[in-house]
């Protein structure tokens, strides 16, 4: 591990902490010097000289945050390319803007595409993150930036293959997610269904249809994210309700999950447990208001970095 650096974000230091035991390593130090006018700068405090440098910031829900982490990121990758770093790979764990992967509306932007302009253009060399929402968010890394698009699909199987599986059903969030559904119920065994949603916001949205055997089921919901407002999740609740299922667990990889969170999903009678990763990072108040089971991917990522660490760069 001589030849690498590991640097954290504020967004996620408990993780990069795990995963820097796990590599024997120790993280390398940052200092943040602020200013009156609300300006900061990121100073990093180790020689990265000819370097594998590995930067770890995730997203989180509060959008303040957000995006103080990201132009903390931005200053962390030029910082690192100034130094002369050998390699310089962005960790984002967790990648919210890439639900941003086309235009919706007249005047706007493809906020995706202008997250990785803007690393490209700081220095990043490579870049890995777990299960993207959008495929169409991979498209928008120019040829010189590597990819790693790793998946928790086996974290979760491994995790649900200590259940009894009997009475499982098992349901994407919607269409999107019926690939990987499908992929995860042929590891697990158990059978699968269909949802037909219609997003008519942010925050509201329309089940059209559920295929499948739901009456006195185990439901199994598998998809890649819960949003701060939990809309597929509590949507699609109501409808399982009235079809007779018997319990209703989430399992996902990213959860962005907030007050309000909890708010909506402790009002879902048949919830029974929420399967989740630590993508993003969950606060201890939180973990104690829901029935949460959460898997870590610092095993995942320590691999991906062990196989780049041991490239002939």
């Amino acid at each position: 591990m001589e030849k690498i650096k590991i640097f954290s974000g504020k967004s996620c230091p408990e993780l990069a902490e795990k995963i820097c035991q796990q590599l024997g390593t120790s993280l390398s130090p940052l200092k943040i010097k602020e200013y009156a006018n609300g300006c900061f700068e990121v100073i990093i405090k180790d020689d990265v000289r000819n370097k594998i440098v590995f930067l770890i910031q995730t997203s989180v829900p509060n959008p303040r945050y957000l995006h103080e982490n990201l132009w903390e990121l931005f200053q962390m990758t030029s910082a690192a390319f100034e130094s002369g770093a050998k390699e310089i790979i962005v960790v984002i764990p967790y990648v919210s803007y890439a639900r941003s992967d086309k235009i919706y509306t007249p005047g706007m932007t493809i906020s995706g595409e202008l997250l990785v302009k803007l690393l490209e253009a700081s220095g990043m060399t490579r870049f890995i993150g777990i299960d993207f929402h959008s495929k169409e968010f991979e498209e928008f890394f120019s040829k010189k930036t590597k990819i790693y698009h790793l998946s928790a699909l086996p974290l979760i199987v491994r995790y649900l293959k200590t259940k009894n599986l009997e009475n499982v059903t098992l349901l994407p969030g919607d269409k999107g997610a019926q690939k990987r559904t499908s992929l995860l119920a042929e590891k697990l065994d158990v059978p699968v269904g269909s949802v037909e949603k219609t997003r008519i916001s942010d925050t509201k949205a329309k089940i059209e249809k559920i295929s499948g055997n739901i009456t006195g089921r185990d439901i199994v919901l598998f998809d890649d994210e819960i949003s701060p407002v939990a809309t597929t999740v509590r949507t699609l609740a109501k409808e399982l309700d009235k079809y007779g299922a018997k319990d209703l667990t989430v399992a996902v990889t990213h959860a962005s999950i907030t007050q309000e969170t909890v708010r909506r999903l402790r009002k879902i009678k048949i919830l029974k447990e929420i399967i989740i990763t630590d993508t993003v990072p969950i606060p201890e108040k939180i973990r104690k208001s829901l029935p949460l089971t959460v898997l870590s991917v610092t095993e995942l990522l320590v691999t991906t970095i062990k196989t780049i660490s041991e490239e002939d760069l």
